[in-house]
Formats: structure tokens, sequence, C-alpha cells
């Protein structure tokens, strides 16, 4: 467990927040055991989204898709990057796509990006082709924004003609002509000069190319440093275009460069949050660093066709996914980025599909404003505006998929998402719930034709009650890094002295109301360890095991109890390991119970061991178990009663338990009358010892019997039968 866990989990519990726990009973046995295992979370990964996409394509194909966000962050890296534009819904292109990744594949690149200019993938009403804005079935204004989108790509670093100018926040971005704009000098693709060194490829090619943003000839940037119009490219010449410009780099195909999703998540989130938020000690620092990395990034953002992929995967035992809403746009989200990574991470699971519903990353026309057309969870009419944005992207998924979430908005008293399904305009408005991000669910599809109703598995919400009705209330986690990372001013204008009480009125009321916002906060990301410790597969328990001392004679019994706060029914078999014996049982109602062969006294280390199943992780417990020396009564009596001028015997008898080996070891008689003692010292044998009596003098001797006790027998005292000597 990482340091940040840790201490988590132990700032949760000072809060009095849900945290897994489960002391040791009273008179328990504390067993030790190492670092607690990683679960096995049973959550699924898409593998099939390319090849079904493709057909033909290769088996590990160098193909990767891109988001609008992380192509536009890719085009501002150093290096040489290969990359693909078109849809998948463009004719002929899929087979083009299938023989350029081949021939790079071939030639030594190690990637080959993908952008979609097509933010839907799809045809007909549904289409949202930026290249193409006209063609989107959008209200006037709303084409223009969308077709920003591209020409924002082409001004600031594929085409000419073109100029794109980002605010200072980078979250919007303002396009025009312009002559002066050169991003590709030789042999320009896309070149929107009002006298052009050629024609640009037209609006809805599809292109292959090689881009170096520090590239230059003649003085001027030339980024794209070869590239091929496969739209122009006969399918069966594309391998050979492709080869040819790749052999034409700098270094060939080998190469070219790649950059994984950890380094665009990391430069993405703690740039745009030092964009809005400059003072460290206010607002809590970078977000990401390389140590997030360290056991692999689990945060993988997708695209909209990957969503519907992924979606309409049926279930098997397995195919349950993890998905999280909201982009490096959102504050909320990068709040809790860095431990939503951990949690996967600490709990096998191997990708949180992230998808972000403002389909640019908020780059071009705002973020999730009410006027940004971009943003797809809005009302798809807005104000005056008919048919402003194409909210079925969003509509559509929830009404199909997502029919049993919960949000904290109450679409019958609140705010929903009106859209047009399937961007229908002559269809009849459905109404869904409107989530807030960030927005982490478990969903599994089902095996019917139609996604289950009950879909989503989990969910990661604060559940309140209404004081007045009883009924269930919701509140979504937005929270802010500077509170689930507590900085040091925890983000107020103000630094919070020593002494509090030299804060004024409005000071002390503002920090009161932060500290309630990092007990929220802490809140958040305790049930985010219960939303992924939760997940379909096997939990980590908390395991109680009680092995009380037993003496000599009696079989010991060994208890583990098995606890979990996700009522996960553990239902293997548990093994004890002690005294060379191995004792397998079935667990029962979260519990074994072993009964152990009769060991003689002595002290057993011992294993407690649970090969885990589909509810539990396996873990080993160990302790040591103490059996206890047995009780012996001693007894004896006379067999020949001296007298003054003879000696005689006495036997005795050192009883113990049936069954049970005899008493070993020393008895002592101490015959007493009055001052006069004498002492007696035998050894048993199979207990018992017949001794001689000296010669005693007339009267009554008291006969007082210790029993000194052995390997396997406490020491005993008795009174044993009077001696009368007569004579």
């Amino acid at each position: 467990m990482s340091t940040t866990h840790l201490r988590r989990r132990l700032v949760a519990a000072t809060l009095g927040l849900a945290v897994a726990g489960s002391p040791l009973a009273a008179g328990a046995l504390a067993a030790t055991s190492g670092a607690a295992p990683v679960r096995g979370a049973a959550t699924a990964v898409d593998t099939t989204y390319l090849s079904d996409t493709f057909p033909g394509l290769s088996a590990s194909p160098v193909l990767e898709t891109v988001t609008y966000d992380r192509f536009q962050w890719l085009l501002q890296q150093s290096g040489q990057y290969a990359f693909l534009i078109g849809s998948a819904a463009d004719a002929d292109f899929p087979a083009k796509v299938v023989a350029a990744e081949a021939a790079a594949k071939a030639a030594g690149a190690v990637k080959v990006y993908w952008f979609d200019p097509n933010l839907t993938g799809q045809t007909g009403v549904k289409n949202l082709d930026t290249r193409n804005p006209g063609g989107i079935n959008l209200a006037t204004g709303s084409q223009t924004i969308y077709g920003n989108i591209w020409k924002n790509a082409l001004g600031q670093y594929l085409g000419n003609g073109i100029k794109s100018v980002p605010n200072a926040a980078q979250t919007t971005a303002t396009v025009s002509a312009d002559d002066t704009v050169v991003n590709d000098a030789v042999d320009p693709l896309w070149d929107y000069r009002s006298s052009p060194a050629a024609p640009p490829v037209a609006a809805a090619d599809d292109v292959f190319f090689v881009y170096d943003k520090d590239n230059t000839s003649g003085g001027q940037a030339d980024k794209i440093v070869k590239g091929v119009n496969l739209s122009a490219t006969a399918t069966g010449s594309v391998g050979t275009a492709v080869t040819a410009a790749l052999a034409g780099v700098t270094g060939g195909a080998a190469a070219i460069d790649q950059l994984d999703q950890f380094h665009w998540w990391k430069d993405a989130a703690n740039r745009k949050h030092d964009l809005s938020y400059t003072d460290d000690a206010r607002y809590g620092g970078n977000i990401l660093d390389d140590a997030d990395n360290a056991d692999g990034w689990r945060v993988k953002q997708i695209t909209y066709p990957e969503l519907l992929h992924l979606l309409s995967i049926k279930d098997t035992a397995d195919k349950n996914f993890v998905l999280l809403f909201g982009g490096t746009w959102c504050h909320n989200t990068r709040a809790v980025l860095k431990h939503v990574n951990e949690e996967a991470q600490e709990n096998g699971v191997t990708t949180v599909y992230n998808f972000d519903l403002v389909l640019d990353g908020g780059t071009t026309n705002g973020t999730n404003g009410g006027s940004n057309p971009i943003h797809v969870r809005d009302n798809a009419n807005s104000g005056s505006t008919f048919n402003f944005r194409p909210s079925y992207v969003y509509g559509d998924v929830v009404r199909s998929s997502f029919r049993n979430l919960v949000t904290e908005y109450d679409p019958n008293t609140g705010s929903r998402v009106s859209y047009y399904p399937n961007g229908d305009l002559a269809a009849f408005p459905d109404v869904v719930r409107k989530l807030q991000v960030p927005f982490l669910i478990n969903y599994q599809r089902g095996t019917g034709t139609n996604p289950s109703s009950t879909a989503v598995k989990r969910q990661w919400i604060q559940q309140n009650l209404d004081a007045s009705t009883g009924l269930p209330t919701f509140r979504e986690y937005m929270s802010e890094w500077w509170f689930t990372k507590p900085s040091a001013q925890l983000g107020l204008s103000f630094p919070i002295p020593a002494d509090e009480s030299t804060l004024t009125a409005p000071q002390a009321t503002q920090l009161s109301q932060a500290r309630d916002n990092v007990t929220f906060a802490q809140d958040a990301l305790a049930k985010l360890d219960d939303f992924f410790g939760g997940l379909p597969g096997a939990v980590v328990s908390t395991q109680t095991v009680t092995a009380p001392t037993v003496a000599y004679g009696t079989a010991p019994k060994i208890t583990v109890a098995i606890a979990n706060k996700f009522g996960r029914l553990p239902a293997g078999t548990a093994t004890l390991t002690v005294g060379g014996a191995s004792y397998p049982v079935q667990v029962a109602q979260n519990a074994a119970v072993f009964t152990v062969a009769k060991l003689v006294p002595g002290s057993y280390p011992f294993t407690v061991s649970y090969a885990g199943d589909d509810q539990i992780v396996s873990f080993s417990k160990a302790g040591t178990l103490t059996v206890a020396k047995a009780k012996a009564k001693a007894s004896g009596a006379a067999v020949k009663v001296p007298t003054s001028k003879k000696a005689g015997t006495y036997k005795v008898t050192v009883a113990t338990p049936a069954g049970l080996v005899k008493a070993t070891g020393k008895v002592t008689l101490t015959l007493s009358k009055g001052a006069a003692k004498k002492k007696v010292v035998g050894t048993l044998k199979a207990g018992v010892v017949t001794v001689t009596v000296p010669k005693l003098a007339k009267g009554g001797w008291k006969v007082a019997i210790g029993y000194a006790g052995d390997a396997k027998y406490l020491a005993a005292t008795a009174a044993g039968k009077a001696i009368t000597v007569k004579r």
C-alpha cells in the first residue's frame, strides 16, 4: 500500500469515515502477516474495438486512437509522430487503414495515432464531422462552432491561411483567415491562403502524415514532414505510399516517436490546473507526478465510438467495465484523478475508461457552460435556439445503457437533459438524468439483446436521507484538489494563523467552511476506496484469528473470522497447518473452525491460509498456539505400616486424565508428628511409586505428598492417608 493511500485511510479514520478495519476480539490471538495482497478485480478491457472497426488489421496493431484533447497535445510535443486522419464512416477508409497500418508496422514504426474528426464516428443526422460542419445536423451557429474544432487544429499546427488564437486559459480559440499563417511550407496538405501553393485536400479527405512541430524549410515552419492523401490514393497503392513517406523521414520509420496516455494526463492536468490556480500554497500545486505511473497509469480516455463499442459488449463473467466521466478541463475531475488511478492500481483494475462529455476537451468554445454546444450533457435546445447541441450523444447512451443511473439531480423536480433520440428532430423529445463530473460507475451490460436495466452495478455517490420524508437523496462528489490533498491555505485568500483567534469573523467562517469541504473531500476518497474495493472480483478481507490456550488432553480449536465491508461471502477452503499436520475446512458463514488433534504441551507455530475464490482474495495469517500442561491428582496410602523398629512402605499414585500418558517425575513424601519430620523421595513409573518409609516413633504421622510435575503435567500437592505407628 502506498504511503499516500495509508495516510488517506488515517485521515478518513480521524474524520470518522467508513474505512476497513476489524480489531481482534478480546482474547483473540494477534496473528501476523505480510502486506495486504492486491485484490484481483474481474474488470474487463475492450480488446476488439480496432479489429471490429478495421477487419483485417494486424493482431497487434501499432494503431492507437486519440481524442481531440490528446491529439492537440501531441501536436505540441517535440519529436516525429505518425498520424492518420479520417473517419471509419468514410468510404474505403477502413481498408486503407489496414494497408497503412501494415506498411507502417513493417517499416518499423512503433505508433500511428488515429484521430477521427467525425466526433461520433457515425453517419447521417448523427455525424459530427468537424471537417464538413455544414453537413452536421445542428443550428447554423453550432455548425460554425464545431467547424472551429478542426480549423483550430489547422490554424495552430497543420494548415496554412487559418489563424487560431487560444485565450489565456486555453479554453476557447478565436479562428479567422490569415495568409501570414504557415504551418506546412512544402507541399502543404491544407493550404487555405488566398493564393495557395496547391489546392488543399478536400474537406472530407483522409490523410496519413508524419509531423514534427520543430521542422522548418527555408526559415518557415514545415511541420508536416511527409504526407499521403489517402482519399486520392487507390487502396492497393496505400501501403507503397505510406512506406515511401516513412522512408523520407529523418531516421526512417524507426525514428517515429510515441507518448503514452500518462504523459498527456500528467501534462494536461498540471498545466490546466496551473493556468487556473497559480498559488501552490493556496491551491496545492501539481496534481500528477511520475510516481503515479510507477505501477502503470490506469486511466484511459476514449472516443465516442470506442465508448459505444464498449457498451455493446455482451456480458460474460469478466465483461464489466469501470467508466469515469470528466475531462482535463474539469477542476473537480482533476481533484480525484490521482486517487482514481491509485485505487485502480491497488485493486487490480487494469483500465478505467474515461469519456469526456465536452467533445473537444474544453479547448475551442469553453468548457461545460450552457453556451457551449460541444458539451453534449445539456439540453438539445438552448433558449430560443432550436437544435443547439447534439444531446443525443449523451441521451442515447443513458437511455439505452445507464437506465438505473442515480444522480444528484432528480429529473422530475430539478435539472435534466432533454434530447432528440438518435438525433431525429421529428422524434418526441426524451428526458434523462443529468450527471455531474467526475462521475464513476461500474458497468455490466448483461447477455440479452439490449443492455440490462440494471447495467450500472456500482457507482460513486454520496447517499443521504431527507429528514422530512425519510427518502434517500444523493450528492455527487465534486470537490477541489486543495481539499482532497489539503493545501496549506485550503484555497483561502489568507494564511491560516497558528492562533486562529486572530481571524476576523468572516475569515473564521470561511475557514470553517473550508474544513467542511475537506471533510466532504475525504469522505469522497473513502467512498472511492469502497467503490473500487467492491467491484466484481475478489476483495481483500480482514481476518481475526482466535487460538485459545488449551491444556494437554484437550483438542485445540483455532478459528478464523473473515470480514469485508462489501457483503462478500467466502465459500472456499481454509487450511490450518500446525504441528506438521494440515487441516482443510470449508468456510461457512464467514468463518472457519479448525479442530486440531491433541498435542503435547508446548508452543506450536501455525498458519491459516485461504486459497481465495471469486469473492475473497487469498491470504495467509501466522500465529502461535500454546498447549499448557494438564493437571494431575496425587494420592497415597501405606502398604506396610512402619514400626519403631522396622521400616514400612507407602504407595503414591498420580492420577491423570483417561487416555493420556501416565505421569512421570519425582514424588516427595513429608511425614510429620509435631516438630518431628521425615522426607522420602521416589520416582514415578507409569504414574505409581512405592517408597520405603523409615521406622517411626509411635503415634500418628501426617503425610503430605508433593508431585514435582513433568513435561506434560503440572506440579500437584495432596494429603496422603495418615500413618499410625502402634509399636
